[in-house]
């Protein structure tokens, strides 16, 4: 469990500590990319707490709640000590002067903090309109008493303010980071082999060696593939590389060849032993790298042999040290054929994601890596659920077919926002699996047969529901429609209902537009085509309301 006792809570935020700050800000931080679920280079960019800061510590413009949110965090170093209304106040004055023109230029003009001048100056006239509300989050470890409780009830209905306080912290945590497996003790034997070992600056302890491929199979979690947790993707089985090293394990001729044709292993542990010279034992082990080969020999185990060696490089870290975890898997995989999706797979935006549906929707399995095993889960891929994101939230379907984009330029804007939860992902993959099931109505077939015509009906959906009432809040929140099994099957009958009209509308343009003639090729090529077609579709389905022919969602799910 989650511990915000000041001395751990040092711990925790001490990856984020910027010289010249104190561990407040360290704090807020590790709160913006734990909690808030930002990506840590956007949260650089916003968080300014320093000398002049104004009693302001961050701001972040929320498109999707249509807020400007601005942070002020306190830290407590006795745990017993508790919020009352007096900091609280004092934000909410700082709040105000943000209300009018007079007071954000004030504020430009008269702090002494340059960070802050320059957020203020570049969201002035967000800060001053009237799409946006400002809305304030006081972040702290101590709990808030009964002071806090009744301001906060009090200036409910003048100012927007939520306390992040530390229950709330704790029941919101999901892990972000993936442990060394738990394993016991394994022994490899080196007997007549030199091997070298070497400490790097007292934060890890390295030995590479030639271990039997004999010693390598006997290590706990190849079979259930918990040994490649920390790995950046699993067993892959039937590629050319598994392919071509089975085949050298066929050979017992090669075996001893096998350290000149091969690259080598990569093991992370916590615990190393080479009192004995003869043997290097360790404990609490992960695969980083290597993961097909230790497949392979584990696939083919009967046929291994002791001349069968392995050149292995063995890392002993703590296992608090996940920032060095992340670095030595990153590095060690930089040199393969890995692509962006995987050296994503370990981030803490995917794991938290994966927990989190894990525990919240144990009937789905998100997939961050090649090789997951999802057992009878219905499997959602996390490429998938960018390109849903992409074309839901971000409104760009014709992006979706740039897959390498999704886990490279484009995966803070589509994953790193305070929205993005497990429940957003399954309720919209739900939306999606929907729109398979409707896209025999489209007319002509040939275009229901593109793949992205599932995309984009998925943004005229996203287009219909962010312009009702009722559907703004769906949009904002979607699992809030998802409380349970009832609810869910009334919101997916409300969905198909929606969509059977929008294919409807939809056909009506392709028709007009030539049918099997329209170059839907290049209609979605060009986003300025897409969006024409689809603001003619929109205004189709608004008459068809209008008239009282076609339900809005408000009116189907009320």
């Amino acid at each position: 469990m989650l511990s915000l006792d000041y001395a751990n809570l040092v711990q925790i935020a001490q990856p984020y500590k910027v010289p010249g700050r104190e561990e407040a800000s360290a704090f807020l931080s590790w709160f913006l990319v734990n909690i808030y679920r930002l990506d840590i280079i956007e949260v650089q960019n916003i968080v300014c707490d320093r000398r002049g800061d104004k009693g302001i510590d961050g701001i972040y413009v929320n498109e999707n709640e249509e807020c400007i949110d601005i942070f002020q965090s306190k830290t407590v170093q006795n745990s017993s000590k508790t919020l009352g209304d007096t900091q609280l106040k004092e934000f909410v004055g700082s709040l105000k002067q943000l209300e009018t023109p007079e007071g954000v230029q004030s504020m430009i003009s008269t702090t002494g903090n340059s960070q802050l001048k320059n957020l203020l100056t570049e969201y002035k006239d967000l800060l001053t309109s009237s799409k946006y509300t400002i809305r304030g989050i006081f972040v702290t470890n101590a709990v808030k008493d009964h002071n806090a409780e009744s301001f906060l009830k009090a200036t409910s209905l003048t100012t927007q303010l939520k306390v992040w306080d530390k229950p709330l912290i704790i029941q919101m945590y999901v892990p972000s980071e993936k442990a060394i497996p738990a394993t016991s003790e394994i022994a490899f034997d080196v007997f007549g082999y030199d091997y070298f070992e070497h400490n790097v600056s007292n934060t890890a302890r390295v030995v590479i060696a030639p271990i039997s491929a004999v010693d390598l199979v006997q290590m706990e979690g190849i079979e259930n593939q918990q040994i490649f947790d920390l790995n950046l993707r699993k067993d892959l089985e039937k590629t050319k590389v598994n392919k071509d090293i089975g085949k050298s394990i066929d050979n017992t001729s090669e075996h001893g060849n096998f350290l000149l044709y091969h690259n080598g292993i990569t093991i992370i542990c916590d615990k190393l032993d080479t009192l004995d010279k003869d043997k290097v034992k360790i404990q609490g082990y992960s695969v980083v790298n290597g993961c097909q080969t230790v497949s392979s020999l584990y696939r083919n185990k009967a046929k291994v042999t002791q001349d069968l060696r392995i050149l292995t490089r063995i890392i002993q870290v703590s296992a608090n040290q996940s920032d060095l975890i992340s670095r030595i898997t990153y590095n060690s995989n930089n040199q393969n054929g890995i692509k962006a999706r995987d050296f994503r797979s370990n981030t803490q935006t995917q794991v938290r994601l994966q927990q989190e549906i894990d525990q919240s929707y144990p009937d789905y399995f998100y997939e961050i890596k090649r090789g997951d095993e999802p057992g009878q889960r219905a499997v959602i891929e996390n490429t998938l659920a960018g390109q849903i994101l992409l074309s839901f939230d971000l409104k760009r379907p014709w992006s979706v077919q740039r897959y390498s984009k999704i886990f490279d330029d484009l995966h803070q804007e589509i994953f790193a926002r305070p929205e993005v939860s497990g429940g957003r992902i399954v309720v919209l993959f739900d939306l999606y699996k929907e729109i398979e099931r409707d896209l025999p109505k489209v007319e002509p077939s040939l275009f229901g047969g593109y793949q992205i015509t599932k995309f984009f009906l998925l943004y005229l959906l996203s287009e219909v529901l962010s312009d009702d009432e009722v559907g703004k809040a769906f949009y904002k929140k979607p699992e809030s429609f998802y409380q349970d099994s009832a609810q869910k099957e009334r919101l997916l009958k409300c969905i198909h209902v929606i969509l059977g009209d929008l294919i409807i509308d939809l056909n009506g343009e392709f028709k007009e537009a030539g049918g099997e003639n329209f170059d839907f090729k290049a209609i979605f090529k060009s986003p300025t085509s897409l969006r024409s077609l689809t603001n003619k579709v929109i205004a189709s389905h608004k008459k068809l309301i209008a008239r009282e022919r076609a339900e809005s969602f408000s009116q189907l799910w009320g």
